[in-house]
């Protein structure tokens, strides 16, 4: 009797945590995607995807612009307390860019990247929402354009939403001739003959003409590939010419963003020490990035250089 008293007692807590009677009535774990995709319709060859957060609610209407077609699409933050973001897409023709943007009130704009190609970043005010506050990227798609609101200007849920959007031949519409070729300037440091040194500041420029890229975005990666190339020693002292950059810097990445080129390199441009010479690379680089307004459509008011993803540290002796 003691002995299946004392067995009673070593199973009865499994017995009661249910080891052996609720094994079958677990449900499997599943783990949720934490994004879902979105594809639009087909608006005569124009369409776009995007990823979105899991558990949004998703709307499709139409503001007649595009007659039936479902060209307003929200998705909305869902929320107990506080204000939920809410991001809207709304792709209309191009000839109805007025009829688009008359209930919204501008108060600033810059040239932006989007979808590997350049838009606008627009900051203002709804009137007809209660002055409510809005960030939203605008951007040109051969016969379209495609808006993307927020009514949370600044939240990082909106950068990420962009930064996810995809949808074919994105341009704003050129202002300047284009030609299949490009005459690009690169930034030098002159060598004085008598002297042998120069001033740590990049002022001659040489010209180099190249096939032209097809994104205009394109062209900042493409130059900065071609200073490093030809800063060669043996070829630039035939023109008496000096380069801070080594030939075996690498640019990792690049990135526009409010009117700012963004470059990032690898260690080696940091290498070497030496104040004149990381204000030569720096003049290099910054002068030759803002050279490209003058060929191009971009608006570049600002550069960041970068190290290994670092900005603090880059170029300091």
């Amino acid at each position: 009797m003691k002995k299946y008293f004392l067995i009673t007692l070593l199973f009865l807590p499994l017995i009661l945590s249910g080891c052996f009677f609720n094994k079958k009535n677990q449900a499997p774990q599943v783990n949720q995607p934490v994004e879902q995709t979105y594809r639009s319709q087909d608006f005569a060859n124009f369409n776009f995807t995007v990823k979105y957060p899991n558990g949004w609610d998703l709307t499709e209407n139409s503001n007649g612009l595009l007659g039936d077609l479902k060209n307003h699409i929200s998705f909305s933050q869902r929320f107990v307390t506080g204000i939920g973001e809410s991001i809207s897409v709304i792709v209309v023709k191009t000839a109805d860019r007025q009829k688009l943007l008359n209930d919204y009130k501008i108060e600033s704009q810059t040239q932006t990247e989007i979808s590997g190609s350049l838009g606008l970043n627009l900051n203002g005010v709804l009137p007809a929402y209660d002055q409510e506050r809005f960030e939203a990227v605008l951007a040109e798609s051969g016969d379209y354009l495609i808006l993307v609101k927020t009514n949370l200007p600044g939240s990082a849920e909106f950068v990420a939403f962009v930064g996810r959007l995809s949808f074919p031949k994105l341009a704003l519409p050129s202002q300047k001739p284009k030609s299949d070729k490009i005459t690009l300037s690169l930034y030098f440091d002159q060598v004085d003959s008598a002297e042998q040194n120069f001033d740590c500041n990049a002022k001659t420029v040489k010209k180099v003409t190249v096939l032209r890229s097809e994104a205009e975005l394109g062209l900042i990666p493409l130059v900065m590939k071609l200073l490093i190339q030809l800063s060669a020693p043996e070829d630039l002292a035939k023109d008496n010419l000096s380069s801070g950059l080594a030939v075996n810097s690498r640019l990792y990445s690049f990135g526009y963003e409010n009117n700012k080129a963004i470059v990032n390199f690898d260690a080696s441009l940091n290498a070497g020490g030496g104040s004149c010479l990381m204000t030569l690379r720096r003049s290099q680089i910054e002068k030759t990035l803002m050279a490209l307004n003058q060929v191009s459509d971009l608006q570049i008011k600002q550069v960041e250089i970068q190290v290994e993803g670092d900005a603090e540290t880059a170029l300091q002796p």
